[in-house]
């Protein structure tokens, strides 16, 4: 009895009848602006895509305005950053633990205010805004422990005073009032130089100073637009042709 044969093995891979396999297309190149697919030219501005029109809006929008407009909403943005910052230093100094390291963090909401304001524009005149509104910042989150000291030395210098009287007559009970206002004007008038004086006593708290000014200073450093182009997208190559071996400045 003769066995069966078996059928030769094909060497081409056996058609699957049985499911069907796609393939999907790739994704198409879309402007990072406006997510609207680009057609055929793009533009990269600052290492992105951009269709035409958006690198026309980008450009127009560092160009136009006006610049007292832009230093004064600079200057309100940063002015209210500093002060919230000023009061987030001060209610943790609350809790008895001195943290410099917020004062990076008043740095850091400052200069953004202050670009945020400019229209994301930067340059010299707001790096030089964002670091004084940082300084006063700073200066002002230090003022309540001035003011404390100032009106502790003057009921010390009070009740000294009143010890060590001479006269047989009693002596008038101070001027909670006036020695307020005295330490008051005192605190103002000192401000401005208590972050250099803290500094020159705590070499530490005034490198961490530094830092805080430095990050201001570092987020409104001017925006520059670095726009190439224009390139087109290079076409799929025809079914049954082959792609090259190397294009440039392909896209997707």
């Amino acid at each position: 009895m003769t066995q069966p044969v078996p059928p030769p093995a094909s060497d081409e891979a056996s058609l699957q009848f049985d499911r069907a396999e796609f393939t999907e297309a790739p994704p198409a190149t879309k402007c990072t602006v406006c997510q609207c697919a680009i057609q055929s030219v793009y533009y990269e501005v600052n290492q992105r895509l951009l269709c035409p029109a958006c690198r026309e809006e980008v450009e127009e929008a560092m160009k136009g305005g006006s610049k007292s407009k832009r230093a004064l909403t600079a200057s309100m943005y940063g002015f209210g950053a500093g002060i919230a910052g000023a009061i987030v230093y001060w209610v943790v100094s609350l809790t008895g633990y001195n943290i410099g390291l917020i004062a990076i963090l008043v740095g850091w909401m400052v200069g953004t205010a202050v670009f945020k304001g400019s229209e994301s524009r930067g340059g010299r005149g707001y790096q030089a805004l964002a670091v004084l509104l940082t300084y006063l910042a700073v200066g002002a989150s230090l003022s309540p422990d001035l003011y404390k000291a100032m009106k502790e030395r003057s009921d010390f210098q009070t009740f000294h005073a009143a010890s060590h009287s001479l006269d047989s007559e009693p002596v008038e009970p101070p001027d909670e009032v006036a020695q307020a206002v005295a330490a008051v004007a005192t605190t103002v008038v000192l401000t401005p130089a208590l972050p250099v004086l803290v500094g020159i006593e705590q070499p530490m708290s005034g490198l961490i100073y530094g830092f805080a000014l430095f990050e201001a200073w570092r987020r409104t450093k001017r925006a520059e637009l670095n726009i190439a182009g224009p390139f087109k997208l290079a076409e799929a190559p025809a079914e049954g042709e082959a792609a090259p071996a190397e294009q440039e400045r392909s896209v997707g």
